[in-house]
């Protein structure tokens, strides 16, 4: 899943608000986006932060509803 800054006023089917986005580590409020993919872990410059535990469960959530309808 995609994450990014960039919040539109109305969130979109899957995308999520990160509650504490502070915690995780990001520079500012930001949302999960449903984009799916995998990358090679080579490609990973540097990790950004990690999401709480409230945030993870909405994420398991969205996934579940996403690959499961």
């Amino acid at each position: 899943m995609a994450i990014t800054s960039q919040i539109r006023p109305s969130l979109s089917f899957g995308e999520i608000l990160v509650g504490d986005w502070k915690k995780a580590g990001l520079v500012a409020p930001s949302i999960i986006k449903p984009l799916l993919m995998t990358i090679e872990k080579t490609l990973v410059l540097k990790r950004l932060g990690h999401l709480e535990s409230q945030d993870r469960v909405a994420l398991q959530k969205t996934l579940h509803q996403i690959l499961n309808p």
